[in-house]
């Protein structure tokens, strides 16, 4: 029989699951310090990884699949790039449209990981909770994935992610060889797990959690600095899946029942992944230029009529999806790709399947993705690429219009990525598409 003590926790975690992230914040400066409040905090001294000497912290995980290792060096890194994505499809539906993951590529490495890192950094140290944030009855999810991503950076990286001291089930201490830093996770922790998550790895990520009294999947903690569009987890944590998706076109006609079912059946052994795309003329990682409408109008059509076409790219959202094995959380880990529109003119149909997507795709998903607002500047840049492409014969006038048989990669890359180990790109100017230094340039609004 449950105690008094393990009644109020687990009351405490149901109403955690139940109430919006603001009823949980002034639910909890209502608690004195106590039971509920030393196991709910992440505090350093209150968590459970520093009060409880027999967390699961350090415990070994299920049996799920392993990383091959990648032997490349810090320096090595710089000539890598991600995979080379086309997330292109026509007809154009609103679908899931989902792969079978590769666990090697879960937490993929490329020239732009410095940059990624940076940016966290700078962002969680100027925005806090609205990018980072966990709640009450979130820490088993929290340590398990910390345990997880360590687990994969220093299997699958070994010069890349070294392990300095391993302390058991007291926890590990990493060295970042990329940034030079050294990571203490052993017990107690003087951060919360996020924050170790993130500066591993370059992904964001978001832990979702099934309410047992309602059957839904909420979303309870999170580490996100580069949505890109213009909400903050601020906004998001605490919130059930059809409230998180409650603006995505057609969600509620095709994708709600589908989605409850989908993460319900969701195995740890079965990780998946996806890719979502739209356009842009910046390389921003929180908020995109394209997504300040209607709030900067003014300055976003201004900045469109003064871009050169050619400066455009499409911004690809990579997108992964897998079970944790103890706590069952979900996560979703998203970063974005930039591939400039310039760069895929040689590639058969790219240009023409942009512009038919742009102008004749479900017209609430142009809405959702701003196409109206950019699409007439850069029309005419593309129709010339459709003629370039019919002139070099690499496509002819009656061409049929449709989804690339290599989807969701680029048509040159014929490989099979299950058995390639990391991604070397073929281009010869690798300076031409590296737009990091160009990146901080960009940063000029107030809640870049």
């Amino acid at each position: 029989m449950l105690d008094t003590n393990a009644l109020i926790l687990l009351g405490g975690l149901v109403i955690c699951l139940l109430l919006s992230h603001k009823q949980i914040t002034a639910l909890y400066k209502k608690i004195d310090t106590g039971y509920l409040k030393k196991y709910l905090s992440f505090s350093p001294s209150s968590s459970p990884a520093g009060s409880r000497k027999n967390s699961s912290y350090g415990a070994k995980l299920e049996p799920l699949p392993k990383p091959t290792p990648l032997m490349i060096t810090p320096e090595q890194v710089k000539n890598y790039d991600d995979r080379p994505w086309r997330p292109f499809r026509w007809p154009y539906h609103q679908t899931m449209s989902i792969f079978k993951l590769d666990i090697n590529h879960w937490l993929d490495m490329d020239k732009y990981y410095w940059h990624y890192i940076q940016e966290k950094e700078r962002i969680w140290l100027k925005y806090g909770k609205e990018n980072i944030d966990w709640l009450p009855g979130s820490e088993d999810a929290c340590f398990e994935l910390m345990e997880t991503v360590v687990e994969h950076m220093t299997a699958r990286y070994p010069l890349l992610f070294t392990v300095l001291e391993d302390k058991g089930s007291d926890g590990k201490i990493i060295k970042n060889e990329l940034t030079k830093e050294v990571l203490d996770m052993t017990l107690p922790l003087k951060e919360n797990p996020l924050i170790y998550v993130s500066k591993l790895a370059k992904e964001d990520f978001y832990i979702v959690k099934k309410n047992p009294e309602d059957g839904k999947h909420y979303l309870v903690a999170a580490a996100v600095p580069f949505p890109g569009g213009s909400f903050g987890i601020d906004h998001k944590i605490g919130k059930h899946l059809d409230v998180i998706h409650d603006d995505v076109p057609y969600y509620h006609e095709k994708l709600k029942k589908s989605m409850e079912r989908w993460f319900e059946r969701l195995a740890p052994e079965n990780p998946v992944e996806r890719a979502s795309w739209y356009i842009s003329w910046d390389h921003k990682l929180k908020v995109s230029n394209v997504y300040r409408i209607p709030k900067f109008e003014a300055d976003t059509v201004a900045d469109i009529n003064s871009t050169d076409p050619k400066e455009f790219n499409v911004r690809v959202e990579r997108q992964t999806l897998r079970r944790l094995p103890k706590s069952q959380a979900i996560i979703f880990t998203n970063h974005p790709v930039f591939y400039s529109i310039e760069e895929m003119k040689n590639e058969p149909l790219v240009p023409s399947l942009i512009k038919k997507i742009i102008y004749e795709g479900p017209k609430d998903i142009i809405k959702y993705k701003n196409f109206e607002v950019l699409r007439d500047h850069i029309s005419t840049y593309l129709d010339s690429l459709i003629k370039r492409q019919i002139d070099k014969g690499i496509i002819k006038e009656d061409t049929p219009l449709k989804t690339l048989p290599t989807y969701p990669f680029a048509y040159w890359a014929k490989t099979d990525f299950d058995f390639v180990n990391g991604w070397l790109n073929p281009t010869v100017d690798k300076k031409k598409f590296d737009y990091s230094a160009t990146a901080k340039d960009e940063l000029v609004y107030e809640d870049d």
